[in-house]
C-alpha cells in the first residue's frame, strides 16, 4: 500500500456575531487572511469552506496545514464591507466530513 501524501482535515467552527454572516463575505475574509499568512491558494490542500449556514461551518484543509488553518480562522475578527465584528471558535477537527457534520452544534 502506497503512502498518501495528502489527507484532509475538517475543522468545525461557530461564529459569534450580532447577525448572520453571509457565506461569500466569509470566503472573501478567509482568502484575504490565507493570502496574508502565505497559504498556497492553488493546491488541493488549501483551506476551503466546505459547509456554512447560520454562523456554523466546516473548513477543509490538509493535515499538514491544520494548525495554520485554525490560526487563520481565529485571525478573522471582522467580516464584510461593514466590518461586522466576529469571533470564530473552533469546535473540533475531524478526518472525515461525516464526523465533522455530526459535530456541528
Amino acid at each position: 500500500m502506497g503512502v498518501r501524501e495528502f489527507r484532509r482535515r475538517y475543522i468545525v467552527f461557530t461564529i459569534d456575531a450580532s447577525k448572520n454572516v453571509e457565506r461569500w463575505e466569509l470566503i472573501k475574509e478567509f482568502q484575504r487572511e490565507a493570502s496574508r499568512m502565505g497559504l498556497d491558494q492553488e493546491n488541493e490542500g488549501r483551506p476551503w469552506l466546505t459547509a456554512f449556514q447560520d454562523n456554523r461551518g466546516i473548513l477543509r484543509c490538509s493535515h499538514t496545514d491544520k494548525d495554520i488553518a485554525i490560526e487563520m480562522l481565529q485571525n478573522v475578527t471582522e467580516v464584510g464591507e461593514e466590518r461586522l465584528k466576529v469571533k470564530i471558535e473552533t469546535i473540533v477537527t475531524s478526518g472525515t466530513i461525516k464526523k465533522a457534520k455530526e459535530s456541528l452544534p
